[in-house]
C-alpha cells in the first residue's frame, strides 16, 4: 500500500488538470454502432440481454421498452446486469447514487430522443463521459444519465481536429500526437474532453495557448427541446459564447471542433522546497511569471503532512533544452534553494504521461475538492492560503492546495469574450482532500478555507464545482447573461445543475 503522501501525489497527478481519445490521425473512426465496446468492457457498458434491440433493459414497464425501441443505443435500468458499472464514476464517494436510468447513446438523434423522453416523464438529464464531475452530477439519484462514451472519433485536418465527446484527454493527446498536433488541456488522463472544454480547461500549455475552450471553434449541440444545432461564431453565436466556459447548462454536445497547436518535446522539472519557505516560493513564483516567456509554465503545490507541517513543491514545464536557464531564473526569483531538483527531457506524450502520475489508468478514489479565484497573490493572500492548509494539517488533515496561474494567453481574451470570466486575475487556488479523510471532515476544511480566503476570493472554477453555490460564484459578471440564456434554452431546467440561480 502506498504511503498517504505518495498516494495523495499520485492521485493529484490524475485529477489536477486533464483529457483523452483514440483513432488514426487524418481518418475518421468507426461509427459508434460499429465501435461499441464488447460485453463486459471496462467502460461500464454491459452486454446486451436483448440481441435484437441491443437493449440490456429487462423492465416490464412499457415506457422504457418504447424508449429502447426508438434508440440505436441502449437503456440500462436499476436491476439490469450492467447497471452497477454503467452508473459508476471516478469518485467512489458517489457509489451509492441511483440514477433512474443510463441511456448509452449511439448518435445525436439518440440524445434528442432521450431529452424527449425526459420531458414526457419530468426527469432531469445529465451527460456522462469521463465521469469526473466533482459534484457527482453524472451519476445523480433520480436523474436520467445520457452516456456519450460511445460517441467516438478523432479526425485531424490541417490545423483543426474534430473530436467526439466520448474520448478522454489521454486518448485525444495520443490521437493528435500522430499528426504532431495537440491541444492545451489538462493533466488528468481519464477526464472527458467535453466536460473539461465546456468548463474552461487549464494545463501546462495554457500560458502559451490559452484554455481548452479558447481553441474551440465549433460544436454540435443537442438542446433540451431535442433540437440538434450547429454552434460556432456565426451559427448560434450566443450558444457558442456560452459553451466556451459556461459548463454543461445548455444541452449535450455530440461533436467538438478545435484549432490545434504543435506537439513539442519538453523539459520537465520538479523542485521540492521546505514547507517553511512556502510563502517565499509562492511570492517568487509570481515574480518569475511576470518576466517568463509564455512557453514556460509552472504551478505550486502544498501538501499537509497531518502533523502541522507542509510540503512544498513545483512542476516546471518549458521547451526542450531550456531547463537549466529557466530553472535558474525561477530559483533566483524565489531566493531560496530547493531541497531537490529532478530534471528530464521528454517527448510530448511522455510529458503528458509523466504529469499524469506515470500512467493513463488512475485508480478510482474518494475525494473532495473546491477552489477560489484570487485577483492578486499579495503577501496577505499567500498568508491566508498557508494559514488554512496549516490549520488542517495541525488536526491530522492530509489535504493539499494547488495554485495555478491565470496569466499569459488566458488574458488575450477579455473577461466577456467567452463565458469563462477569470481573465484579469492572478491565480486559481484549488483545495483538495483524498481518502482516508472523511468527506464531512474535508467539507469542514473547505468551508474554513473559503472563509479564511474570503477577503481575497472573487469566485471559483466551474470544473471544480461545489453543490449549492450560486451561479455568480463561478461566472462573476457573466452570470446574468448565462442565466438569461439558460432560461431561454432550458425553461424547464431539464439539464441537471447543482447551482442556485
Amino acid at each position: 500500500m502506498r504511503p498517504r503522501f505518495a498516494r495523495s501525489v499520485f492521485l493529484r497527478g490524475a485529477l489536477g488538470i486533464a483529457v483523452a481519445g483514440v483513432g488514426f490521425a487524418g481518418t475518421t473512426r468507426l461509427p459508434a454502432s460499429d465501435a461499441a465496446p464488447a460485453a463486459g468492457s471496462s467502460d461500464g457498458t454491459a452486454g446486451s440481454s436483448d440481441s435484437a434491440s441491443g437493449s440490456s433493459t429487462g423492465s416490464a414497464d412499457p415506457k422504457w421498452r418504447a424508449l429502447q425501441d426508438k434508440l440505436r443505443g441502449r437503456v440500462i435500468l436499476p436491476g439490469d446486469l450492467g447497471y452497477p458499472m454503467a452508473k459508476e464514476v471516478f469518485n467512489t464517494r458517489f457509489d451509492d447514487e441511483m440514477p433512474t436510468a443510463v441511456v448509452q447513446v449511439a448518435d445525436a438523434a439518440d440524445v434528442a430522443t432521450a431529452f424527449g423522453f425526459a420531458a414526457e416523464n419530468d426527469l432531469e438529464v445529465a451527460a456522462r463521459a469521463g465521469g469526473h464531475s466533482y459534484a457527482g452530477v453524472s451519476t445523480a439519484t433520480g436523474t436520467l444519465i445520457v452516456d456519450v462514451r460511445r460517441l467516438r472519433g478523432v479526425r485531424v485536418e490541417g490545423g483543426q481536429a474534430v473530436i467526439s465527446p466520448g474520448h478522454t484527454l489521454y486518448e485525444v493527446y495520443g490521437e493528435l500526437d500522430r499528426s504532431g498536433q495537440s491541444l492545451p488541456t489538462g493533466m488528468c488522463p481519464s477526464v472527458g474532453v467535453a466536460g473539461l472544454t465546456l468548463g474552461g480547461g487549464f494545463g501546462f500549455e495554457s500560458r502559451a495557448h490559452g484554455l481548452t475552450c479558447d481553441r474551440l471553434t465549433a460544436a454540435t449541440l443537442v438542446l433540451p427541446d431535442g433540437t440538434i444545432t450547429e454552434v460556432s461564431a456565426t451559427a448560434r453565436p450566443d450558444l457558442f459564447w456560452a459553451l466556451r466556459g459556461g459548463g454543461s447548462l445548455f444541452g449535450i454536445v455530440t461533436s467538438l471542433t478545435f484549432d490545434t497547436i504543435p506537439a513539442t518535446a519538453k523539459d520537465v522539472v520538479r523542485l521540492t522546497f521546505s514547507g517553511e519557505n512556502a510563502d517565499r516560493v509562492i511570492g517568487g513564483w509570481q515574480e518569475w511569471l511576470r518576466g517568463a516567456d509564455r512557453e514556460q509554465w509552472a504551478d505550486v503545490s502544498l501538501d499537509a503532512d497531518g502533523e502541522g507541517g507542509l510540503r512544498c513543491w513545483m512542476q516546471l514545464v518549458c521547451p526542450a533544452g531550456s531547463a537549466d536557464t529557466v530553472t535558474a531564473a525561477l530559483i533566483d526569483a524565489i531566493g531560496v534553494a530547493p531541497a531537490d531538483i529532478d530534471t528530464r527531457t521528454l517527448s510530448h506524450m511522455d510529458t503528458v504521461l509523466y504529469l499524469a502520475g506515470g500512467t493513463p489508468d488512475q485508480p478510482r478514489a474518494a475525494f473532495t475538492n473546491g477552489s477560489d479565484i484570487v485577483s492578486e497573490l499579495t503577501p496577505d493572500t499567500i498568508g491566508r492560503v498557508l494559514e488554512a492548509v496549516t490549520r488542517f494539517s495541525s488536526v491530522g488533515g492530509t489535504g493539499w492546495v494547488q495554485i495555478n496561474t491565470l496569466d499569459g494567453a488566458i488574458r488575450d481574451l477579455s473577461p466577456t469574450a467567452t463565458a469563462f470570466p477569470w481573465r484579469d486575475h492572478a491565480a486559481m487556488v484549488e483545495w483538495g482532500a483524498y481518502e482516508p479523510i472523511p468527506h464531512d471532515a474535508a467539507m469542514a476544511w473547505l468551508s474554513d478555507a473559503h472563509a479564511t480566503l474570503a477577503p481575497d476570493s472573487v469566485g471559483a472554477y466551474v470544473n471544480y464545482l461545489e453543490p449549492g453555490d450560486p451561479l455568480s460564484r463561478y461566472y462573476g459578471d457573466n452570470h446574468t447573461r448565462l442565466s438569461e440564456l439558460r432560461n431561454r434554452v432550458d425553461p424547464d431546467n431539464r439539464v441537471r445543475s447543482v447551482l442556485t440561480s
